[in-house]
């Protein structure tokens, strides 16, 4: 399989400024390189022939997700949830194709935009803190119930739809301050790996490319992918809305930096 050359639009592979100040500097070397090292390789775990087995997709998604450390502890979990939110968004057509009545996705989607729009003012103010969500909250995603597995069109799996809820489930524990890269690590192993978004092998290497291409260098920036035509072809979802609706999260939070 030919792997995807790397390049990013000219709108993310800039600094961002913010009152005639720099805002956030360029991609890091480490977080560039790592994003190269782990396109130049093949992985079993996305069904490539050319993989030999012999290096873990596990292992290319830590050293990415560990070039986002910084000194800064909110602005990397700010990040962090900024990405579990574009993933959560993602698979949301897939619990609505099952279960279009379930709420989930609309609750978890709108509790991590509020947590990122509360706490990057704190960003802004240069204050290492982040708010804590409520009890209420807690309780209630961690009663998500997965056992509850009635659906209104036949599906070939239940797998799928257990791994789309484990995906909003993790997403919510990003949330804590003692939050764990494992965490994350669990939501991009549904998504990449599992069938959270793709029912089956079939695109897995080209998801995990734009992965790389798009998410990664737009979490950096906190801005919200581009390239929306793959996902459509990967998927047979109209994700159009999906974008728009994380640009607007986007504008959202960049209006916030700016009061």
């Amino acid at each position: 399989m030919q792997v995807m050359t790397l390049e990013w639009s000219s709108s993310i592979n800039k600094p961002v400024t913010f009152k005639n100040q720099l805002f956030l500097p360029p991609l890091p070397n480490s977080l560039q390189q790592a994003i190269e090292t782990a396109m130049s390789q093949h992985y079993e775990e996305l069904y490539e022939e050319e993989s030999d087995g012999s290096i873990l997709l596990e292992e290319a998604l830590i050293k990415v997700l560990n070039s986002f450390q910084s000194d800064n502890n909110l602005l990397t979990q700010l990040r962090y949830v900024w990405m579990a939110l574009i993933l959560v968004t993602l698979v949301e057509p897939t619990i609505k194709y099952y279960q279009p009545n379930n709420s989930i996705p609309e609750k978890t989607i709108n509790r991590l935009m509020i947590w990122l729009l509360m706490n990057i003012t704190e960003f802004s103010k240069s204050r290492n803190q982040s708010n804590r969500y409520s009890q209420t909250d807690v309780d209630y995603f961690s009663s998500i119930d997965k056992t509850n597995f009635s659906v209104d069109r036949e599906i070939p799996s239940l797998q799928i739809l257990s791994e789309a809820l484990d995906v909003y489930i993790n997403a919510t524990k990003l949330l804590e301050p003692d939050y764990s890269l494992q965490i994350l690590l669990d939501i991009l192993d549904n998504c990449l790996e599992g069938y959270a978004i793709i029912p089956g092998s079939e695109g897995r290497r080209k998801l995990f490319d734009w992965w790389l291409e798009d998410v990664v260098p737009s979490v950096w920036y906190l801005h919200s992918p581009t390239s929306v035509g793959l996902l459509n072809e990967l998927t047979g979802n109209d994700y159009n809305s999906v974008f728009s609706r994380l640009n607007n999260i986007s504008d959202l939070m960049r209006k916030s930096l700016m009061n």
